[in-house]
């Protein structure tokens, strides 16, 4: 038996779309919470930003994690409601959202570690200061770790997208926009890795059409599901295909 039956389909598909909602709640709460931390000026500028505004980046820190939680939850339901149309598909979509969501996990403790750092340095000796401060900045600095996330969660929206596409119980209009939303991550995280001008530009686009896409599915899920007869007509053709090829 299994945690989420197939049986049920519109409560998993409804449970998907609220974990969804609450990710993207608290990815935008995160943002107003989270100060703007420059890592432009000098490692001794950077620490005290920083240490001014503690409790909000450890706060922004917890929003994003439980919202990492809850697009695990996401992944999850969405691998359980959409493998019976293609099994492949939906398990690469798994894991480059698992894989996603490590690297995220990763870069998060980067920060928290950048964090201690800052404060140990607070009490250190000043040559000794200046070291952790100028080792804490570089963990705060927008690596390539965040674009080679997105990569990950680019070809997990996508894979999403093409699923969608092929079934008959969810629209296909939402499918091909969560496609070309896939399709944004990954080819605005690539300009970034080669031309880092050229990504910046694509970033507000890229921004669109996730909204547009995320949004549109997260809704559909979470007020009007799956149709059920649809969804069992599904599993039956795709259960009967390998007798009548």
């Amino acid at each position: 038996m299994t945690l989420f039956s197939t049986e049920s389909p519109e409560s998993t598909a409804r449970l998907a779309g609220a974990l969804w909602l609450i990710v993207i709640v608290l990815s935008i709460a995160s943002i107003f919470v989270n100060p703007s931390v420059t890592t432009v000026g000098t490692p001794s500028q950077t620490a005290v930003t920083v240490l001014a505004t503690e409790t909000a980046y450890r706060l922004a820190f917890a929003l994003l994690f439980v919202g990492s939680l809850c697009y695990l939850g996401v992944t999850a339901l969405l691998y359980e409601l959409l493998r019976h149309v293609d099994r492949s598909a939906a398990l690469f979509g798994a894991f480059a959202s698992l894989a996603g969501l490590t690297i995220g996990a990763a870069n998060a403790v980067n920060e928290l570690g950048a964090l201690a750092l800052l404060k140990e340095a607070s009490s250190a000796a000043p040559g000794v200061a200046s070291q952790l401060q100028t080792i804490a900045q570089v963990f705060l600095r927008d690596q390539a770790e965040f674009k080679v996330g997105m990569v990950f969660f680019g070809c997990h929206v996508a894979s999403i997208g093409y699923l969608i596409l092929r079934s008959t119980f969810l629209p296909r209009i939402i499918g091909g926009v969560l496609v070309a939303g896939g399709s944004s991550y990954i080819i605005s995280s690539f300009a970034a890795f080669v031309a880092p001008a050229v990504g910046a530009r694509l970033s507000p686009l890229v921004i669109a059409i996730a909204i547009l896409g995320e949004g549109s599915l997260t809704l559909w899920l979470l007020f009007k599901g799956v149709n059920g007869e649809t969804y069992s007509s599904e599993i039956q053709r795709q259960r009967a295909a390998p007798l009548h090829p």
